[in-house]
């Protein structure tokens, strides 16, 4: 069953109908569902497609396969060519005589052996673009270099008509994989899984959320674990310290300041190139407060894919590997406490600011949202600082949320102890809100509050 990505296929579709030449720039990371996207837009298409997957293998291995399957496809039988630049060529020249669909996937394994390839795709565009019936569609996982390939000053810039950026499912759309969930369940199996819909496919919500993490994580060889080692260790086993880099990021949220020093200390690979090898790969992500964006000491790093947060939390560097043979023992015994104690609730902040953005753009709430994040209080005088986790900041100021995901419903006590909080430390929260996984007693007057429970993020309005 395919789900979502209706704009992206109605748009894909309306270009394909097009007379003249088009040319779409297809990016995001690994599993997202570019490929998917592609494939279904192409149903019931009565048009020449000729859909080639790069392979993570020489520049002339993947040459020799692309061109024997464009050969095959329009029937041209035996030709060879030398360089990238020569097939672009040529198809573009017979393009304009015969319409075909060409897609190359995975492109950006061509463009971490030679990036100049861009050049030469960019240079046969312009010389044929005006003549030329083909639909070009290329895909790449790897987001930096893909993006370079749209960035002023490339080669490629302005070449292409539609450039789309494929990103995991929110919270919401992944929910609909697991429809028969209760909506803690649903949260926790976005909290576990992340978004991606390859992953999000593989639950079955006829069992319990806890037996999909053992049957498809915990198991030694489990479908997940064998994704990981196909794909992500695959990429960055020639990344010097990529280990050391996601160790210490698994154990929480990281200084930017800690995360260099640790790198200097155990290798000669430069810090910023690697953090920002991690990133474009979008395997981390950086994270500022809201309210002092340009404090480096202040920066922090974290996984940006909820599943490579539990991955690597709990399975990659277990020293107690040898007892997933027996994944219910496992989980009991070295998961589960400190997934609700600490994981989970760390998730439930991250899915309310996910929330609060979903709830704002599609409801129109005003007034409007400028920014949302975390908060950072330090005053040195009184040598006292705090991060508040989620805080939005709009035309009157900033709104700070106290998160609970607890059995216990938010009641009076915990609004008094967040009000004296933020009056003793004189912050500048012009509002509090409260958002708690079961609800709120009675007596709470929410017309003085922003009031939201773990029901109202799949509330139907938010579709």
């Amino acid at each position: 069953m395919f789900i979502g990505r209706k704009k992206e296929i109605e748009k894909l579709k309306k270009l394909y109908s097009s007379s003249k030449f088009e040319s779409v720039l297809i990016y995001g990371r690994r599993r997202v569902g570019k490929t998917l996207i592609i494939q279904e837009s192409l149903k019931n298409s009565n048009d020449i497609v000729i859909h080639f997957e790069c392979k993570n293998s020489s520049l002339n291995s993947n040459l020799f396969l692309l061109t024997k399957l464009f050969t095959e496809k329009l029937n041209l039988g035996n030709i060879n060519f030398n360089t990238f630049g020569d097939f672009f060529e040529f198809a573009f020249t017979l393009s304009e005589s015969k319409k075909f669909i060409l897609i190359i996937d995975e492109f950006s394994f061509l463009l971490e052996r030679d990036f100049s390839i861009e050049s030469f795709l960019a240079s046969s565009i312009d010389m044929h673009k005006e003549k030329s019936l083909m639909k070009l569609i290329i895909s790449g996982s790897y987001v930096g270099l893909m993006q370079k390939m749209f960035e002023y000053g490339s080669h490629s810039f302005g070449r292409f008509n539609y450039i789309m950026y494929v990103k995991p499912f929110s919270y919401y759309e992944s929910s609909y994989f697991y429809p028969n969930y209760s909506d803690n369940d649903k949260f926790i199996a976005y909290s576990v899984f992340g978004g991606l819909p390859y992953f999000n496919a593989l639950i079955d919500d006829s069992i319990s959320i806890i037996d999909n993490i053992k049957g498809l994580i915990i198991e030694q060889n489990s479908t997940f674990e064998n994704e990981i080692k196909n794909t992500i260790l695959e990429e960055t086993s020639k990344i010097s310290n990529f280990n050391d880099v996601i160790g210490f990021i698994a154990r929480g949220k990281v200084k930017q300041s800690d995360l260099i020093a640790t790198i200097k200390m155990n290798d000669k690979t430069d810090p910023k190139y690697l953090l920002n090898k991690m990133l474009d790969m979008e395997i981390i992500e950086k994270f500022v407060p809201i309210n002092d964006k340009t404090n480096r000491k202040k920066t922090f790093y974290r996984f940006k894919d909820n599943f490579f947060a539990f991955y690597y939390r709990y399975i990659a560097f277990s020293p107690y590997s040898i007892m997933r043979n027996d994944p219910d023992y496992f989980f009991d015994n070295y998961i589960r406490e400190n997934l609700l104690k600490e994981y989970l609730p760390q998730k439930f902040e991250d899915l309310s600011r996910e929330f609060l953005l979903r709830r704002y753009f599609k409801l129109r709430i005003e007034p409007p949202i400028m920014d949302i994040g975390t908060y950072f209080y330090d005053d040195k005088n009184k040598k006292l600082n705090r991060q508040f986790d989620v805080v939005t900041k709009d035309e009157k100021g900033y709104i700070s949320y106290e998160c609970k995901y607890s059995d216990r419903k938010i009641d009076k006590s915990i609004i008094k102890e967040e009000e004296e909080q933020a009056k003793n430390l004189d912050i500048d929260f012009y509002k509090l809100g409260f958002i708690s996984k079961i609800g709120f007693e009675n007596d709470i007057d929410k017309s003085k509050y922003n009031c939201f429970s773990l029901s109202d993020f799949y509330d139907e309005k938010l579709k």
